[in-house]
C-alpha cells in the first residue's frame, strides 16, 4: 500500500537513474566541474537514496574537471573534501582536469593530495597553471594508464622558476601507455636543460607551444625522435622563419617522418604572426601527409619583407610534390588573392577545405569561384566546406556581414552548376553562439535553395566548450581532435 502512493521517481530502478544522471552531465567531458550547483556532486544532494546511488555508480565520476579559483579553496580542509570526491574514480578509468585560476598564487602542495592518490587509473590528465615546483617534485612511474597528457605552464611561474628547470619534470617519462601529449610555455630549446622528459618514441600526436626565442632544439633533437607520431602542432618563432635556424649540422641526412599524416604550422609565435617560409622544412620530408594547416595574421607571397621568390617556389613545391593533402585549413586573415590561387593549385587532391578568415572572406570565396572550363577549376574535388564564424572583424566591428552574401552565392552557384565530380556536398558551419550561424544571416539564406538539391548543411554550437578563449578555434573544428578537445588547454 505505501509503495502504491510513493511519487514515481522513487520507483525507478537504479540502472535507470544511472542513465538518467548521465543525461544531467554536460555535453563534453571536459565540462564536468565538481561546483556543488552542478551535475554530478548536485545529485548527491537531492535525497539519501540519490547519494548512495550517485556515489555508487563509478561512470559517474570517471571524468572531472577541477578549478582552483581562490585561496579559501585551498584551505586543508577543502583539499581533504575534494579528495574524497577523487576517490569515487574508484579504479575505472578515469579523466582528470586540474587548473590554477589565472594569478592565483599557490603555496601550498595540492598534487599530493589531489593528484598522486589516484595517478594509477588516470588515462587522461590536464595540468593547468601548476607550480613548476610541485611538478618536478612527482616521480617518474606514477601514471601506468596515462594516454593523453597537456600541460600548460604559467609564463611569469617559467620566468620565476628558471632555476629549477635544470632538475626536469621525470613523472611522464616511463608512462608506456602515453601517446597524447599537449605543452604550453615548457621550453626544450635550452642546451644545458630538458625541461620535460617523455618518452617521444610512442607519441602519436602532439601540440608542442613553446614560446622561446631559441626553439630551434626541439626541431633537431626531439622532433627526430618521434618516429610514431601521426599529428603534429608546431608554433614557429622569428628563429624558425629565416636562415638563422640551424639544421642538422655535417652531412645528416633530411630526417624522413613517414608516418605522419596531420601538420598544422602556428605563426602566432612570430613577431608579426605573418605567414612565412618554416625553414625546418628544409629538414623533413613528409611523405604521408594528408592534412594541413595554416595559422597565423595575413599571409602574401609577394610580401618580400616575409618571402623571397626562391622561398615560395620551395614551399609550393613541397606541398605539391611531397604532400598529399585531402585536408586544408586555412586560419589567416588577411591573404592576398595570387596567393590563396597559388595554395589551392597545388593543392588539387583537397577533399575537405576548413577556413577560419577573421577580416574578410571575399577574396577567399572568389578565389574558389569557378568557371566554365573543368581544366582550370581550382579545388576541382572539393566535397565539404567548414566555415568558422565565431569571431570575425565584421562581427566584432559591428561592421556588416562576415561572408558577403553576393560573394557567396556566386561561389556557391558555381559550385553546384559545375561538372558533377566536383560540385559541393556539404557546408559545415562553426560558431559561439546559434546567432552566429542562424538562418537570420544573409549568406546562409543563400544555402537553403541548394538543401533541395541534395546539398547538406551541418550546423554547430561551440561557444560553451571554447569557455571565452580567443585563440585557436580550429581545435574544435579539427576531425582529429574531438575525443580530446582539451587539448586546447595549451593553445590558449
Amino acid at each position: 500500500m505505501l509503495r502504491a502512493v510513493l511519487p514515481p521517481i522513487l520507483k525507478v530502478p537504479d540502472d535507470i537513474l544511472h542513465e538518467i544522471f548521465l543525461q544531467c552531465l554536460p555535453e563534453h567531458d571536459l565540462l564536468i566541474d565538481i561546483l556543488p550547483s552542478k551535475a554530478p556532486v548536485l545529485l548527491t544532494h537531492v535525497c539519501r537514496r540519490w547519494r548512495r546511488v550517485a556515489l555508487e555508480f563509478v561512470g559517474l565520476w570517471t571524468s572531472l574537471k577541477l578549478t582552483l579559483r581562490n585561496l579559501k579553496i585551498l584551505g586543508c580542509s577543502n583539499l581533504r573534501t575534494i579528495a574524497e570526491v577523487l576517490e569515487r574514480f574508484k579504479k575505472a578509468p578515469a579523466r582528470l582536469q586540474v587548473a590554477v585560476a589565472r594569478g592565483l598564487e599557490v603555496r601550498v602542495s595540492i598534487l599530493n593530495p589531489l593528484l598522486v592518490p589516484f595517478t594509477a587509473s588516470l588515462t587522461s590528465l590536464v595540468l593547468s597553471r601548476i607550480p613548476i615546483s610541485q611538478l618536478r617534485t612527482l616521480p617518474s612511474g606514477l601514471f601506468p594508464s596515462l594516454e593523453r597528457l597537456v600541460l600548460y605552464i604559467d609564463r611569469e611561474d617559467y620566468k620565476r622558476s628558471a632555476w629549477l628547470l635544470k632538475r626536469p619534470i621525470v613523472a611522464f617519462e616511463s608512462a608506456q601507455a602515453l601517446r597524447r601529449v599537449a605543452t604550453s610555455n615548457l621550453s626544450f630549446s635550452k642546451p644545458d636543460v630538458a625541461t620535460l622528459r617523455l618518452p617521444w618514441h610512442q607519441l602519436t600526436h602532439l601540440i608542442e607551444a613553446d614560446d622561446n626565442k631559441d626553439s630551434d632544439r626541439f626541431f633537431i633533437e626531439f622532433l627526430p625522435q618521434c618516429v610514431a607520431l601521426q599529428w603534429l602542432h608546431v608554433m614557429l618563432l622569428d628563429g624558425n622563419l629565416d636562415q638563422r635556424f640551424e639544421g642538422p649540422s655535417g652531412n645528416e641526412p633530411v630526417k624522413t617522418m613517414q608516418i605522419l599524416q596531420s601538420l598544422t604550422l602556428n605563426f602566432w609565435g612570430s613577431c608579426i604572426g605573418t605567414f612565412q617560409y618554416p625553414v625546418f622544412f628544409d629538414n623533413f620530408k613528409f611523405p604521408g601527409l594528408r592534412s594541413l594547416r595554416l595559422e597565423g595574421s595575413s599571409m602574401d607571397f609577394d610580401d618580400q619583407d616575409a618571402w623571397d621568390p626562391n622561398q615560395v617556389d620551395r614551399f609550393i613545391h613541397k606541398i605539391e610534390h611531397e604532400f598529399h593533402l585531402e585536408y586544408f585549413s586555412i586560419c589567416l586573415s588577411p591573404i592576398a588573392r595570387p596567393s590563396l590561387e597559388r595554395l589551392f593549385k597545388a593543392t588539387p587532391h583537397v577533399t575537405m577545405l576548413d577556413a577560419h578568415i577573421y577580416r574578410n572572406y571575399e577574396n577567399f570565396f572568389e578565389t574558389l569561384t569557378i568557371g566554365g572550363d573543368p581544366s582550370q577549376y581550382i579545388l576541382p574535388r572539393l566535397k565539404t566546406l567548414v566555415l568558422e564564424l565565431g569571431l570575425s572583424a565584421a562581427s566584432e566591428d559591428g561592421e556588416g556581414e562576415t561572408i558577403d552574401p553576393d560573394t557567396f552565392a556566386a561561389f556557391l552557384e558555381s559550385r553546384m552548376r559545375c561538372a558533377p565530380d566536383s560540385r559541393l556536398h556539404k557546408i559545415v558551419l562553426y560558431g559561439d553562439y546559434l546567432d552566429d550561424i542562424s538562418d537570420e544571416i544573409p549568406f546562409v539564406q543563400v544555402i537553403q535553395p541548394y538543401l533541395l538539391e541534395g546539398l547538406l548543411l551541418e550546423r554547430r554550437v561551440v561557444g560553451e566548450i571554447r569557455d571565452g578563449k580567443l585563440n585557436d578555434h580550429w581545435v574544435e573544428r579539427d576531425p582529429e581532435l574531438q575525443d580530446w578537445l582539451e587539448a586546447s588547454v595549451a593553445c590558449d
